[in-house]
């Protein structure tokens, strides 16, 4: 197309498109028209701000009119999404509402994505050709909560928890046993005069000996205790856990008012080649359709439904779980260490929901697992202690810490999530929860050393405050944000660990909770400046643990001050002799070399109250 020019008094020339019909300008027509209709500058200036100052209250106008009507729509629905309805106990979603993270919806397609591969990733049953949950959903009649959606990752925005607490004490009543390996050779009793050790009857038979590390001549052989037939180790187990819940709920306060935690030790649930698989599509079959640690949790959900535990918390150790990956090596594995926890409730009165959680562990100890004999580079001189031992039956688990496995394979709780909320529980999946408007952390063992409860607290502060954890109250559970106060109660569950005063991330008058599976025989005690590394520092000592923290801030001084409770009674679960003693009843799954099995119960003390336990 022909193109002509014009004279702009801005830009000098333009151009500007011909007419098809256009044949030859007529020059003194144009100048003419030129020099009666053209503005002058500033009169272009002039409408040119008119115009400008009439979009500026158009905009103003409109900007008003949506925000007046976002207000309206935010008023007219509930400020926080629930998971669950109190009524049905169906989830209920607020789809107009846009409190939606954009975590959430790349969350929402990470989801997607990988429930196309869902025969990859194991839970509670192994299967070879549909999702590993799909057996659960059969074995857990959770009906309350089976109607859950696939929305799991919208989480609302909301800060604090949707109700006050109906606490205003807590009890701790800490389960000392010890849940270590057994030595595979102990002192000769009948001889206290040599130092020539002899075989530990407890290990003869099993085939699932080993050392913390390989490379520590010093580090005790030891063997997994666990019975060849799953299913009755675990039913063995659940009757302790059971034995020990009944006792502490006979040596409890009543009071509706204080909050009784039962807290049990890091490794209880643990096969006899150092985890319980999951099982495969047949053996499952062959167990009822319900695989082991199916069968440990739901034994647990029957501990909890009890109206004698309305007001209880329990924390029942760590699972230990593995899958065999289809691999050529026989002994591949994916390795899954987590704590059951639970709120009890009245079975008359509640539908049970928001009451069950999964606590993954993030970290592999150096003392998680045994370093099987096959590994081991002085194996052959252990061998010619062991003259039982065939290497042909050796199925123990492999050390994942010595193979620089240092995480364990957290990846499925992820992919699962969604999976796990239609089977009645909720991941606790960054240490972190309100239960009753209480804010927790909660840890395992060397995940407290590393501070992962503090580090999410940080991570989130810095990054805006984005995280949501589950808030569990009355039938429903929200999703809120870490409380800013930090935790009124700490958890630690744990085998070989203490409370480490640098990994607290406590309200001011808070109080963390420690179980430990190795020391259950060394009394509570505390000392401070010792440790030459640490010289201005606190370390605490003791099976059971529980420390107060609060902070002292003056013109002159920043800093915190600790109190160890000693406040406490301890009584044994079992008797010395007779048809139950305690010996007795450990015998194929627990070492009785090293202490007897006790309980530790506390004294009530106050919660302390936070700006956010008052919302």
């Amino acid at each position: 197309m022909p193109m002509q020019t014009e004279q702009s008094p801005l830009l000098g020339l333009k151009f500007i498109p011909s007419s098809p019909s256009f044949q030859s300008p007529v020059p003194h027509r144009r100048t003419q028209k030129a020099q009666t209709t053209t503005p002058t500058r500033q009169q272009r200036r002039q409408k040119e701000m008119q115009n400008e100052w009439r979009q500026f209250v158009y905009a103003i106008f409109l900007s008003t009119a949506l925000l007046a009507t976002l207000f309206i729509l935010k008023e007219s629905t509930t400020s926080n999404y629930r998971l669950y309805d109190s009524d049905n106990g169906s989830r209920s979603v607020d789809k107009s509402s846009s409190n939606i993270n954009n975590d959430d919806t790349i969350s929402e397609v990470i989801m997607a994505a990988s429930n196309n591969n869902k025969n990859s990733s194991p839970f509670f049953l192994r299967q070879s050709s549909s999702s590993v949950l799909s057996a659960l959903e059969e074995e857990l009649s959770t009906s309350s909560a089976s109607s859950l959606s696939s929305t799991n990752h919208k989480r609302p925005t909301s800060s604090t928890p949707s109700s006050s607490s109906p606490y205003t004490k807590v009890q701790t009543l800490s389960f000392q046993i010890y849940t270590g390996g057994a030595p595979a050779l102990i002192p000769d009793e009948t001889n206290p005069t040599t130092l020539k050790k002899i075989r530990n009857h407890e290990c003869r038979g099993l085939h699932s000996y080993g050392k913390s590390e390989d490379d520590d001549s010093e580090s005790p052989l030891q063997c997994y205790l666990g019975m060849e037939d799953t299913a009755l180790d675990v039913e063995k187990r659940l009757n302790i856990m059971r034995d020990a819940v009944n006792k502490a709920y006979d040596v409890s306060v009543m009071e509706e008012s204080t909050l009784k935690i039962f807290l049990a030790p890091e490794f209880f649930f643990r096969g006899k080649n150092g985890s319980f698989e999951f099982q495969p599509e047949e053996k499952k079959e062959a167990n009822g359709k319900c695989g082991d640690i199916c069968h440990i949790l739901k034994g647990l959900e029957d501990i909890v439904a009890d109206e004698r535990f309305e007001n209880w918390l329990f924390l029942f150790g760590t699972v230990i779980g593995s899958e065999v990956l289809p691999k050529e090596d026989e002994y591949d594995y994916q390795f899954y260490n987590f704590a059951p926890l639970y709120k009890g409730f009245d079975p008359a009165k509640s539908k049970g929901i928001g009451k069950n959680f999964i606590v993954p562990k993030r970290y592999v100890s150096n003392i998680d697992f045994l370093t099987p004999l096959r590994h081991l580079s002085d194996k052959t001189n252990v061998m010619e202690l062991l003259d039982d031992f065939d290497s042909s039956l050796d199925r123990t688990l492999a050390n994942p810490h010595i193979s620089g496995h240092k995480r364990y394979d957290n990846d499925m709780w992820l992919r699962y999530k969604d999976e796990l909320t239609a089977l009645g529980y909720n991941m606790i999946e960054y240490g972190w929860f309100f239960l009753d408007g209480i804010a927790f952390s909660v840890e395992i063992c060397l995940d407290h050393l590393v501070h992962r409860s503090l580090m999410t607290y940080m991570a989130d502060v810095v990054t805006g405050s984005n995280t949501r954890i589950p808030s569990s109250a009355n039938d429903v559970v929200d999703w809120v944000g870490i409380p800013r106060t930090q935790a009124q109660i700490s958890l630690v569950s744990s085998a070989g660990m203490d409370v480490t005063v640098s990994s607290l991330a406590l309200a001011n008058g808070g109080h963390i909770f420690l179980q430990d599976g190795m020391e259950g025989d060394i009394p509570p005690h505390s000392s401070y400046g010792t440790d030459e590394c640490s010289p201005n520092e606190y370390e605490f000592f003791g099976g059971s643990q529980s420390i107060t923290r609060t902070a002292v801030v003056s013109p002159t001084d920043v800093t915190f001050e600790y109190v160890m409770n000693l406040n406490f009674s301890e009584f044994d679960l079992y008797p010395e002799g007779g048809d139950r003693n305690w010996k007795h009843v450990l015998k194929g799954v627990f070492s009785s070399t090293a202490y007897q099995p006790k309980l530790t119960v506390y004294d009530p003390i106050n919660i302390t109250i936070t700006s956010t336990s008052l919302v």
